[in-house]
Order: C-alpha cells, then sequence, then structure tokens
C-alpha cells in the first residue's frame, strides 16, 4: 500500500556545542517548523541544557547527548570499533526510540554526522552526503572557510545554521518564553523593583574572552553613580564566583546595595528566570549574553579575541556591540562608551573599538557602523543564491 499522505514526518536537530550555538540555533528550528507544518521536530543537545529546549524551544521531545560519553567511546575506537558502534547503537536506542525520517545535522565534527546518519533516513546539512563523503554541503563548506579567514564573513551564524538547514531566515528574533520559577530569597527582588536592571555576565566559557574583574568594577561603578536607579545583578557559573567576589570587593561600600550576585547560584532555569527580568545583559560573546537575547533582553557585547560580531553577535534589532579591532585582550575598554549606550543610546567614538547596532531583514542578522554600510546587504542575498539556489529556484516557479 502507498504511504499515508498524512502522516506526520518526524525530525531530530542535531546541535551538541554549548549554550551560545545552541540559542544561534533558535532562527534555524523556527524557520523549519514553519516552513515544514506536518513534520514533528525533536532536538538532540548537550544532557546539561535538555531542560532550556524542554522550556522554551518549539520542538517536541529533547533527546539528551552525554559527551562524557561519548568521549570515552572515541578514545576506545581504534581498539574495538565494532564493539564501540554497537553501544552508541544500543545507547541512541535507549535515548530515543525512534527512526527519524529526517536528521538535519549542525554540528561539522564527526559524532555528530554519525549520529544524524544512525537515527535517521536522510541527513540534512553536514554530512548529508555520508558519513565518510568528501563531498560538502554548500553552506558547510562556507562555514568551514569563515572558520579560517574569520573577519571576511557577513552572514551570521545562526543564518547560516538556516541555509545549512534548507530554509530562509525568518526575519525576526527567535523568543524563549518561560514560566518564572522560585529564586533564592535574596535574589526574588530581582525585576520586581522600580529601577534599570543590568544583568552583568562576570566570565565565558572560553577563557580568551574573559573580561577582567577590574573593568567590571569600574563599569559598575560608573553606570550607578550615573543612574542612581541603576541595579545590576552578576551572573555566571560556579566557576566566576571568585570572580564576582573580587568585583564586588573593590566596589564602593556606598553601592553594593544595587548589586545582587548571582553567579553559581541558580540552576539553568533559575538563570532564565533573571535573565527575563531585565532590561540589558552586557558581557562579551558568551552564552548568557545570547540566552538574555532570546529571553526580551537588549544587549551590549564586548567582542574581542576571536569573537566576530558579523560573525555571532547578539540575534535581534538594536543590540549593541563593540568590535576590538586587534586580536588579542585589549590594553583598554569602552567602558564610560557602553554606559552611555545603555543610558543615552549614543556615545563617543573609542579609540581601538567600533561600534556596531544589530538589525533584521529578510536575509537575516546585521550589523551597522558609523563608518559601514548598512549591514551589506547586497553581500548576503548574492551569498544566499549562491548557496541555496534551489529556495529561490522554488520561489519563482
Amino acid at each position: 500500500m502507498p504511504p499515508d499522505s498524512t502522516m506526520r514526518r518526524r525530525a531530530v536537530i542535531i546541535q551538541m556545542a554549548r549554550l551560545g550555538d545552541l540559542i544561534q540555533s533558535l532562527p534555524a528550528i523556527e524557520a523549519l517548523t514553519q516552513t515544514y507544518p506536518h513534520t514533528d521536530f525533536d532536538v538532540l543537545c548537550s544532557a546539561p541544557l535538555a531542560d532550556l529546549v524542554r522550556i522554551g524551544f518549539p520542538v517536541m521531545h529533547v533527546v539528551p547527548w552525554d559527551g562524557c560519553r561519548w568521549r570515552e567511546w572515541s578514545h576506545s575506537w581504534l581498539e574495538n570499533g565494532h564493539s564501540i558502534l554497537e553501544m552508541i547503537k544500543g545507547h541512541l536506542g535507549q535515548l530515543t526510540p525512534v527512526c527519524y525520517d529526517d536528521a538535519y545535522a549542525l554540528n561539522q565534527h564527526d559524532r555528530a554526522i554519525l549520529t544524524a546518519h544512525l537515527l535517521a533516513q536522510r541527513v540534512i546539512g553536514s554530512g548529508q552526503f555520508g558519513p565518510l563523503a568528501e563531498e560538502v554541503a554548500p553552506w558547510a563548506r562556507y562555514l568551514r572557510r569563515i572558520a579560517g579567514e574569520r573577519s571576511r564573513n557577513r552572514v551570521h551564524l545562526a543564518d547560516a545554521f538556516c541555509g545549512l538547514c534548507g530554509v530562509r531566515p525568518t526575519g525576526r528574533a527567535p523568543r524563549l518564553v518561560v514560566t518564572p520559577v522560585q529564586l533564592p530569597a535574596d535574589l526574588s527582588e530581582i525585576g520586581n523593583t522600580n529601577g534599570l536592571w543590568v544583568a552583568v555576565v562576570v566570565g565565558a566559557g572560553d577563557s580568551s574572552r574573559c573580561i577582567p574583574c577590574p573593568i567590571w568594577t569600574d563599569w559598575i561603578t560608573r553606570f550607578l553613580f550615573t543612574h542612581p536607579q541603576g541595579r545590576v545583578v552578576l551572573v555566571g557559573s560556579g566557576l566566576e564566583r571568585e570572580m564576582a567576589q573580587g568585583i564586588q570587593g573593590a566596589l564602593s561600600p556606598l553601592l553594593l546595595g544595587r548589586v545582587w550576585d548571582a553567579t553559581g547560584r541558580t540552576d539553568l532555569n533559575q538563570l532564565m528566570t533573571v535573565l527575563s527580568q531585565v532590561a540589558w545583559v552586557i558581557g562579551a560573546d558568551t552564552g548568557p549574553l545570547h540566552l538574555g537575547t532570546a529571553l526580551g533582553a537588549r544587549a551590549v557585547g564586548f567582542y574581542f579575541a576571536r569573537a566576530r560580531v558579523h560573525e555571532t553577535g547578539p540575534y535581534g534589532d538594536g543590540h549593541r556591540i563593540f568590535q576590538h579591532h586587534g586580536r588579542q585582550l585589549p590594553d583598554s575598554w569602552p567602558v564610560q562608551e557602553s554606559v552611555d549606550v545603555i543610558l543615552n543610546d549614543h556615545c563617543a567614538e573609542c579609540e581601538h573599538w567600533d561600534l556596531w547596532r544589530s538589525r533584521l531583514d529578510e536575509w537575516g542578522a546585521s550589523f551597522s557602523g558609523r563608518r559601514t554600510e548598512n549591514g551589506r546587504s547586497s553581500q548576503r542575498e548574492e551569498m544566499w543564491r549562491l548557496l541555496s539556489p534551489s529556495l529561490f529556484a522554488t520561489a519563482s516557479t
């Protein structure tokens, strides 16, 4: 009998990377769910981030990926590959007994590609020509090239994820809608009293992107003295607790009553509650910064080292990003300038830094600066037509 055309398809989106990349995958996930309304989508992600997907993502189920176990298997692969493969199959069968129609692989490493082919009949994105094939999908090839050239990119990573999945950006910034959960008693007033609440992301997953503590002390001091109704929340993992204590220890005692320290004291659900209560989030190119924007906050980003605004700038309209000219830890920082941006929406020019503003259009995210054209939309359109010709052929017929 022919297959029932009314049956819903099942698909899994594979994103094994850290928090920032998971949030950057939201535009692709939303575009997929809108493009294929008769498909039920699951997400396979790192186990510690599973609750985030369950709470806020527009998908049916979450498949948690245990990175530690997979590393153990990879180390034993050469000794007994056949046995390891059988263990992997059994593990995946326990996680999800479903044989998916499609798998959308967003990561380009071997374990993501292998998992996609073990879970689904068809793979789209990374490894779509086979786990051992030398041929690479056009968007995957583009991302590899950009990883080497860095600053030449003008297509945002989140939009490249869309291209990798065979869909176009929606032109809207995704929003996570979460139900607030109970916070520790001393954090419960965050966002619930009058004032301009700003979350300061103390650290970063990549140590090369950590902003020095004295810079944060200076920033908080200037912000709170300039704005009497300013309120600051320090956010970060348990690894940043010592940094947060150092920042507070250098502050004037007159200011400490307007600073709340949430570092290492919130689980992921509580962190989302905190970030949903603030107007601004400021930090380096790191996961909580992107999570804050997905929860509705405006962002100020300090991008330096290998972080590039055109690749991973905060996704949406009206975010402000200071991009450092060099590739090392900066000698000077736009402290007063970033305070002015939050309070006045403009600032003086800053030596060694460019200021960018985020925008969205039909080609996705772009960033405009004082001395640049508005996001180079023609370049982005050209790239989309070159790498995804089938999308435009379909639209014109």
